[in-house]
């Protein structure tokens, strides 16, 4: 009878352990079913914001899943040094998310392998694509459809030194390049120089020059042209007659806000990125932001992500997160948390954030002329080209012309292989 009575009792916790393990499985379909009774579909975010941006991100990742139970977005931090490395790999393994941020001079090379879906007719359909400004929205587009939306912006504008300027007399910043030479020549005093800028040969010494060939009408696949050519003959002519140091082909915007913070430049070219270094380092200055001196036309760079969908993955589901965020509101919100500026015209015209304040609103102006880094697929080899050819001139070992000549054979090159 011990025996039976054993049997019996191990059967009935075996029974009880089945229907535990089947209401459990059961409460778990239920947390993956939607309010239809259908089942909640995952989305696979890649991101490379770090530090507060990434608290910004969760925050905004949470609102949405809050918001809706159709979609439920994983995101995962990915570091930007790997995050090309990882889109590459995942192209031939077939590993990918089902959207990703992505450098937006990056966009084109990932948008013509194939991996990004095309979007036109969704962003048609959803009617606010008009409300983009153009350098930003042309940043995510390929062939002359679009492979994503911008998502953050940012571009260089003219630091100065108000006081310096006081002090020389000078009542305005320089509008055009004749106005710039004749003041960074003025104020270049003792060890101060007039003008500085990141001339290192990298993508950071790319981004601060194309301003300047933008600015004559030309641009990367046109660089050989005399329009061109003027760009770097009048930075090499600031550097041979002093008010640019000829060390400028080894700063990086972080150097060159050291040296402005410091008193050692009068005027900068940098990003928004660098007005809290500003403060920080030099609290007492006081300095404002004018937009980039012209040649023939007003132009600056764009930098900034763009967020893109996989091809074939949850496009539905991507999409529906991409518009969430990009709507006015989202947008804004995230922008304003993290210092970046709005790709969009309406959210910059009816947001007090960037239009009150006395050092972005300059940067706000200046982003109605940021134009893309080409885009092309293969930008990283015509930058580097670009690189070599402003270096050459720079550095007073080639002349500008020549310089620009040869960088526009190369990149002819690479365009028409």
């Amino acid at each position: 009878m011990k025996k039976k009575a054993s049997l019996i009792l191990i059967a009935m916790m075996i029974f009880t352990l089945v229907l535990t393990a089947c209401g459990g499985n059961q409460n778990t379909a239920d947390k993956n079913k939607d309010s239809n009774g259908g089942e909640t579909k995952q989305v696979a975010f890649w991101y490379y914001f770090g530090g507060n941006e990434e608290n910004a991100i969760k925050e905004a990742i949470q609102k949405y899943n809050s918001s809706q139970d159709q979609y439920e977005v994983v995101g995962q931090y990915v570091p930007f040094g790997d995050m090309k490395k990882r889109m590459s790999v995942g192209l031939m393994g077939e590993e990918l998310p089902d959207i990703v941020t992505v450098d937006n001079p990056d966009h084109a090379s990932f948008a013509a392998a194939g991996i990004f879906e095309d979007i036109t007719e969704r962003v048609n359909e959803w009617g606010q694509g008009s409300q983009y400004l153009e350098g930003p929205l042309e940043s995510a587009k390929y062939d002359g459809k679009l492979y994503g939306l911008p998502f953050t912006s940012n571009t260089l504008a003219l630091f100065y030194n108000t006081d310096m300027f006081e002090e020389a007399g000078i009542t305005a910043p320089p509008k055009t390049w004749d106005e710039l030479r004749e003041t960074a020549k003025k104020l270049t005093v003792g060890d101060r120089y007039g003008l500085g800028f990141a001339a290192v040969k990298s993508e950071e010494g790319a981004f601060d020059f194309l301003p300047w060939l933008l600015s004559t009408g030309a641009n990367y696949d046109n660089i050989d042209s005399p329009e061109a050519a003027r760009a770097f003959s009048f930075l090499t002519d600031l550097i041979k007659d002093g008010s640019v140091s000829k060390e400028v082909i080894n700063l990086t915007n972080g150097d060159t806000l050291k040296q402005f913070s410091s008193g050692k430049l009068a005027m900068m070219v940098n990003g928004p990125w660098n007005i809290a270094g500003v403060k920080a380092d030099a609290p007492d200055m006081n300095f404002a932001i004018a937009k980039l001196p012209i040649d023939k036309q007003e132009a600056s760079v764009l930098g900034g992500e763009n967020i893109a969908i996989i091809k074939g993955n949850n496009v539905d589901g991507a999409w529906d997160f991409l518009r969430w965020m990009s709507e006015a509101e989202q947008l804004e919100n995230f922008l304003v948390q993290t210092g970046y500026f709005s790709p969009r015209q309406d959210v910059a015209e009816k947001s007090d954030h960037w239009k009150s304040d006395a050092h972005l609103s300059g940067f706000l102006e200046q982003m109605q002329s940021a134009q893309p880094r080409g885009p092309h697929p293969k930008w990283p080899e015509i930058s580097s080209i670009i690189q070599e050819a402003y270096q050459k001139s720079f550095s007073l070992a080639m002349d500008p012309a020549a310089a620009a000549t040869e960088a526009g054979n190369k990149i002819k090159g690479i365009i028409n292989p």
